[in-house]
């Protein structure tokens, strides 16, 4: 069997046709019948039945075809990658994210990015902590962004953010009127709490219990991004991201500085083979600008650090 054979099979099943297939492969069709006949015999199956001088295909040949088809949409596959490489350099983009930013700042940071490269490939997955890991340890994805760190081979991280959490309110909440609030504020308040295993969740906790303030906890979830959610629906107060709470302005929750101050983290994974792309070095310098808005973090006011592999599990929350 040769490229050569598979080529005409495939052009009469589309064309349903051995003369229509050598007109479009500029060939005769005698060839055509005498390839179709050498790929059945090397291949030892009756692909077409020859009837009064019209053929159709065996459901061997209907089988066969779909093989030939997914081969053939790979070879396409590869042939646009190679064009993107020569373009862009590596001309797909993975991206995968934890979803107090893959629902809403990634794809802000995505459409600038797109304006600058309009011809990248691009996908995103989101997943929390575990599975962004999980899937950058298996070269799934080319970046990922997770609030916890850990050390995986040929893995390198950088800290994206380190800023302070917000308290969010029900829309027209009698506590809007205030420019900050505090723990004793929200003494007695239905609390939506951050879930047991995100590092935050005892940040919170501990400043509420150094001001000696009990809460009246209702709700609780992994995802900051639920907080605002549930905030909106009027379920109840938390302490959240502020870009998750960003993505929930539309809804009329209030948000506002909380004191103490509770820190939120979040970092950038990327395969160390992947550290002098150009899609991936534009992509993380948008997502360090778009950044800068939500003030002074560890990193959010200063110039990126070096690339660097970490040397220990770091816990930190979304």
């Amino acid at each position: 069997m040769n490229m050569r054979q598979v080529e005409a099979f495939r052009t009469v099943m589309m064309r349903g046709s051995m003369t229509v297939a050598a007109q479009e492969l500029r060939t005769s069709q005698p060839s055509i019948s005498r390839l179709i006949a050498e790929l059945e015999a090397s291949i030892g199956l009756s692909l077409f039945e020859r009837r009064a001088g019209r053929i159709r295909p065996t459901p061997e040949g209907l089988s066969f075809y779909r093989e030939v088809e997914r081969s053939f949409v790979g070879l396409e596959n590869l042939a646009h990658a190679a064009r993107d490489i020569r373009a862009l350099g590596t001309g797909r983009l993975r991206i995968a994210a934890m979803p107090v930013v893959a629902l809403g700042f990634i794809p802000r940071c995505i459409k600038r990015f797109k304006d600058q490269f309009p011809n990248a490939a691009i996908s995103i997955q989101m997943g929390n902590d575990a599975t962004v890991t999980r899937w950058m340890s298996t070269s799934h994805c080319d970046v990922g962004f997770v609030a916890n760190v850990i050390e995986l081979p040929m893995v390198e991280h950088e800290l994206l953010y380190a800023i302070p959490g917000i308290c969010v309110l029900p829309p027209s909440h009698p506590l809007e009127t205030k420019t900050a609030l505090t723990p004793e504020d929200l003494a007695g308040e239905p609390f939506i709490s951050l879930s047991l295993e995100d590092g935050a969740r005892a940040r919170v906790d501990r400043a509420f219990a150094d001001a000696d303030v009990r809460r009246h906890h209702v709700l609780e979830t992994p995802f900051s991004a639920a907080i605002c959610a549930l905030v909106a629906q009027g379920l109840g107060v938390g302490i959240c991201n502020p870009i998750a709470a960003d993505d929930y302005r539309h809804t009329g929750i209030a948000i506002r500085p909380f004191e103490p101050a509770i820190p939120f983290y979040g970092h950038a994974m990327y395969q160390t083979s992947q550290r002098d792309g150009v899609l991936l070095d534009g992509f993380l310098t948008i997502v360090r600008e778009e950044l800068k808005r939500y003030g002074k973090g560890d990193s959010a006011e200063r110039p990126a650090p070096p690339l660097k592999r970490s040397n220990r599990p770091r816990h930190r929350s979304r």
